[in-house]
């Protein structure tokens, strides 16, 4: 069990965002995305940092304080929908020399319905740099119990270890303040590539693939900065299977180089267009990561 996910309650929490659902943050589940979450974590953290120490754009601008994000995860515990009113919770759990962590929990009323966590590191043109004092003043404020959640992906930065390939070209309404690929785009291209091969191994079906197919769980890191212009690959591979879930690893990849790892994890099985079961674990077991 992660840290977010022992912190179920809103007034474990001691920042409450109220956030609303648009239209435009759903997926074609009629659900909210993962990725509009990826950006709710965004609305809800840039919030909190301009009125805890100052963190807003004219002071990021200025050059006075840079923060990037290193890594996010979310983690949908249920339907997220639109006509639903939220509330987000946020906390930090640890606080290091350069970088610290995030714990998020959307509420629906009191029920936890989704939970996240991220890393931010302080930068300078020189990179990591160390927290100001009253950034770290200001992020002690914000504690809560817990410990973050481990970040052992690393190993998977070898482009021939991903049996599956599609290639992305960023778009220049992609790029962030800091001009380059923006976090919420880059997790939206991770869950474009696993679209992509539930489509390969369903057989091109038309609007796509099945919506029980989406992963419950995704987990990014950010290796390292993505520019414009650029045509990157992506990388998809299995990681486990069993009897009822499937996770995913995929590599973001300039040339040979890694730039971003993603892992996600969903049912391998959904109802058809027809109502009837539709079950992929043999059709994915060709894509297992590669032994390299």
């Amino acid at each position: 069990m992660t840290a977010t996910q022992l912190l179920l309650e809103p007034a474990s929490f001691p920042v409450l965002v109220e956030h609303p659902a648009r239209y435009s943050d759903l997926d074609p589940s009629r659900r909210i995305g993962r990725d509009a979450l990826v950006r709710w974590f965004e609305d809800a953290r840039v919030a909190v940092e301009r009125d805890a120490f100052g963190g807003d754009l004219d002071t990021r601008l200025r050059g006075e304080m840079r923060l990037l994000l290193a890594a996010v995860r979310v983690d949908v515990l249920a339907p997220l929908r639109v006509t639903g009113r939220y509330r987000i919770g946020l906390g930090v759990t640890a606080v290091g020399t350069t970088s610290f962590t995030y714990v998020y929990a959307v509420f629906a009323g009191d029920e936890c319905v989704a939970t996240g966590e991220s890393v931010s590191v302080h930068a300078t043109a020189d990179g990591p740099a160390p927290l100001p004092d009253a950034v770290r003043t200001a992020l002690d404020g914000l504690r809560v119990a817990g410990e973050p959640s481990p970040r052992s992906d690393r190993d998977l930065v070898v482009r021939e270890a991903y049996p599956f390939r599609l290639d992305v070209r960023t778009r220049f309404g992609d790029l962030d303040t800091n001009r380059h690929v923006n976090n919420v785009a880059l997790a939206g291209w991770y869950l474009d590539a696993l679209a992509e091969l539930h489509l390969d191994v369903l057989g091109y079906p038309t609007g796509g693939p099945l919506d029980g197919l989406q992963p419950s769980s995704l987990t990014v890191q950010y290796l390292a900065e993505v520019h414009y212009p650029g045509i990157h690959q992506l990388r998809v591979g299995v990681l486990e299977l069993d009897e009822e879930t499937v996770t995913y690893a995929c590599g973001l990849f300039d040339g040979p180089r890694c730039i971003g790892l993603a892992r996600a994890t969903g049912a391998h099985h959904a109802r058809g267009g027809d109502g009837g079961p539709v079950e992929l674990a043999a059709a994915l077991e060709p894509f297992r990561m590669r032994a390299i």
